[in-house]
């Protein structure tokens, strides 16, 4: 019994590293063309800047890079899966956005990736907070707080953070290229609006699979 179930998580390790590393092929397919089209070698047009989309895609997987391996050192095992998916889903859709001009053909593009992209960060933060940093906190504060709820604080006011800095990274290249990627004068609270939005959306969300559940983490 033991054999057949030390396969069966072989087998499931091994399902989970493949869709892993296709995350890691998408992201870095991405990447490699986005940078093709920076340095002029490939001449495709973008509706803002191929610098934007760069920067925004190599943070985002090194990011998820160092907390995957820091989870598999902590943890033993794979980050999930669906994590990898959902954060190469965000991205997809950034650069679809920005390749296929969407930003101004679709008036809710915008709005719809700012708060889908806000609910994926905070899940993912949550998941990695929950999991095993917060553990570097002083039990006073956790014991006055609550490991969920200190878990839930940290990755939405973190992930709402990021936003903000997204926000500047954007001020700074039409600051530095003459481009207009802050948009018109209402677009940047618009902006940070909807990553709140999406960020409390994965707080709600999070907050009614407590109590139905009664697990202070998703995944194990």
């Amino acid at each position: 019994m033991n054999i057949f179930h030390n396969n069966e998580n072989e087998k499931r390790e091994k399902e989970r590293l493949a869709v892993i590393n296709f995350s890691r092929a998408f992201f870095a397919g991405i990447i490699i063309f986005e940078i093709l089209n920076f340095l002029k070698i490939l001449e495709f047009n973008t509706q803002f800047t191929w610098l934007g989309l760069v920067i925004t895609s190599i943070m985002m997987l090194g990011l998820l890079e160092v907390t995957a391996y820091k989870y598999k050192k902590k943890k033993g095992h794979y980050l999930h899966w669906s994590i990898w998916i959902i954060v190469a889903l965000s991205i997809g859709l950034d650069a679809a956005g920005d390749f296929f001009h969407l930003y101004g053909k679709i008036y809710w593009w915008d709005q719809a990736v700012h708060f889908f992209v806000s609910a994926v960060i905070t899940f993912t933060l949550f998941v990695v907070i929950s999991s095993f940093w917060i553990d570097k906190f002083k039990y006073s504060l956790l014991f006055k707080t609550g490991r969920f709820e200190l878990s839930l604080f940290l990755a939405a006011t973190s992930t709402v953070s990021l936003g903000a800095f997204y926000e500047i990274e954007e001020y700074l290249e039409d600051v530095i290229f003459h481009t207009n990627r802050l948009g018109p004068g209402a677009d940047t609270a618009n902006d940070l609006f909807l990553n709140v939005s999406g960020a409390a959306t994965t707080v709600i969300l999070l907050i009614i699979y407590y109590l139905i559940t009664h697990k202070r983490k998703v995944f194990d």
